[in-house]
């Protein structure tokens, strides 16, 4: 039987970004880890007696996070404490129902890439959108991937939360890729590879996007042109944040645990060969 391949996230040692190609700062944030991990007392007595289960839980999970944290080397926390501080939550996307599995998956990579915090996905009938991991390369642990149930019930619902949904789509109202708004949250949909998104979908959007083409190929591949649009709106909302992420100090704080209990597994599933 063939050895499974371990994550190539704990092959070697990966640098840190240049700042520069990010728009913003890669410091580390020792102070506000440093300030957001105390938990705040409650104001009554009623309130402190409903919280003291989810205070022990939050205590322990606390304890065992900065447990595996002090075993990590310098360099990869370095390395988490870089990754946290790029991430985006106001730049997100949603795929719609695509049929080929291999382009949900190189697109979620391509988002955990570009520093992107979450995802969303409608899966194209009954089959599972995150299948393959080889393509992912394990970047879907790294993300919230939030599930929907159609294209147009994920529209609503970010556009309930402040953010702006654009899909790709060729139709006499589109606007070009790089004049998608910057100084507001926003998300990209991309639908299902042959017939794009659905009327009740593009409905939901608040608009329409294009790439222009300049050859014969009258489309990109999803994935690819996921990747474009992607890589531009990330750069423009860095460059209007001037900053490299947009996380607050307690969301730093929970991401700081969950990628470090996850370092710790993949860690564990290397040392035992697969």
């Amino acid at each position: 039987m063939k050895k499974r391949r371990p994550p190539r996230a704990w092959i070697g040692t990966p640098g840190l970004p240049d700042p520069a190609e990010l728009s913003g700062p890669r410091g580390l944030i020792a102070e506000v880890l440093g300030g957001e991990t105390t938990t705040t007392t409650a104001t009554t007595t009623e309130t402190a007696n409903q919280n003291d289960t989810e205070n022990e839980h939050q205590h322990a999970t606390e304890r065992d996070w900065r447990f595996f944290w002090d075993l990590l080397t310098p360099e990869r926390q370095a390395r988490i404490l870089a990754v946290i501080e790029a991430r985006l939550r106001s730049v997100t996307v949603v795929l719609d129902r695509l049929i080929d599995p291999h382009n949900t998956a190189a697109i979620l990579r391509t988002s955990e890439g570009l520093g992107l915090a979450r995802a969303h996905v409608v899966s194209h009938e009954a089959q599972d959108a995150l299948a393959h991991r080889r393509v992912t390369q394990d970047a879907h642990k790294w993300l919230d991937v939030e599930r929907h149930d159609s294209g147009a019930a994920a529209a609503h619902e970010l556009r309930q939360q402040g953010c702006e949904v654009w899909a790709g789509h060729l139709d006499e109202k589109a606007i070009l890729y790089t004049a998608l708004p910057a100084d507001r949250p926003l998300a990209l949909l991309f639908g299902n590879e042959h017939e794009g998104p659905s009327r009740e979908t593009l409905a939901a959007c608040t608009g329409t996007f294009r790439i222009p083409m300049a050859g014969f190929t009258q489309s990109f591949n999803v994935s690819v042109a996921a990747g474009i649009a992607l890589a531009q709106a990330a750069r423009s909302r860095r460059e209007h944040l001037q900053a490299a992420g947009d996380l607050s100090g307690p969301e730093r704080v929970l991401l700081q645990a969950r990628f470090t209990l996850l370092a710790a597994k993949l860690a564990r599933r290397v040392n035992r060969g697969g």
